[in-house]
């Protein structure tokens, strides 16, 4: 059965609220906001990437919005809303997929350096492992292309309604799935009230349709896409009292 995307932003609203009331007050909670680029992983790929194909990137633009919670001085878990696309071309540029993401993401995050208290530390940046667990709300597509006229034909449609394909296979409503999330960032304390993190994660989809091929039987899980990002989080309580986090 197919949830609706409206019942799954509740479901993380839900998971934010009871956050923030079995917490105390604002102290040791952030937001982040930040911009990165997303590069499909999969079995639809060739050898190279491409920045510029027919005026598309295999890196697409990817906004982020977190809220993270300190557990202790080593450990911390959060939310990520993930919003981006996928593109990837393949066969010399004679077959193409896209896909547009919106991801949920619930993670927890350790430290490597046993540096999670950025606030009072000697030292101005940390390292964290990140594992998470996500639902993806997906609609994708498949593309044969004529290089020489650069024209796209829909080969077969996810979640975009009814449309025609070459091969007539649709599934015109959006699609969600489970993903597994694997992960390592970098931060670095700018402020008692600002850090700024580069976050690399993996994300691996357990639906094969995200890459919008229905004549895909396959069983293996092997489709998933890499997110990177600069995002600048901010203290919500900098005067507070501080409990470390792989964050701040």
């Amino acid at each position: 059965m197919i949830i609706n995307l409206y019942k799954v932003q509740l479901f993380f609203v839900f998971i934010f609220s009871t956050l923030i009331t079995t917490s105390q007050v604002s102290d040791g909670w952030r937001i982040g906001l930040g911009l990165g680029g997303s590069i499909y992983c999969g079995s639809q790929v060739d050898e190279k990437l491409s920045f510029n194909t027919y005026n598309k990137s295999e890196v697409s633009l990817g906004i982020n919005i977190q809220f993270h919670k300190a557990i202790d001085y080593k450990s911390e878990i959060g939310i990520r809303y993930l919003n981006t696309e996928l593109w990837s071309f393949k066969t010399s540029n004679h077959q193409a997929l896209n896909a547009k993401i919106n991801e949920f993401a619930v993670l927890y995050q350790r430290s490597l350096n046993q540096n999670s208290d950025l606030y009072n530390n000697r030292f101005n940046f940390t390292h964290n492992l990140v594992l998470g667990l996500s639902l993806i709300s997906f609609k994708s597509r498949t593309y044969s292309i004529n290089p020489a006229t650069e024209v796209y034909t829909v080969v077969s449609s996810v979640g975009n309604g009814i449309e025609p394909t070459s091969l007539g296979l649709i599934k015109p409503n959006a699609q969600m799935a489970l993903g597994g999330i694997l992960g390592y960032n970098i931060g670095v304390r700018l402020s008692n009230s600002f850090s700024l993190y580069l976050e690399n994660t993996f994300t691996l989809s357990a639906s094969n349709y995200i890459t919008g091929n229905l004549a895909s039987k396959s069983k293996y899980l092997n489709n998933g896409y890499t997110y990177s990002a600069l995002t600048l989080y901010v203290n919500l309580n900098p005067n507070g009292k501080r409990l470390g986090c792989p964050k701040f």
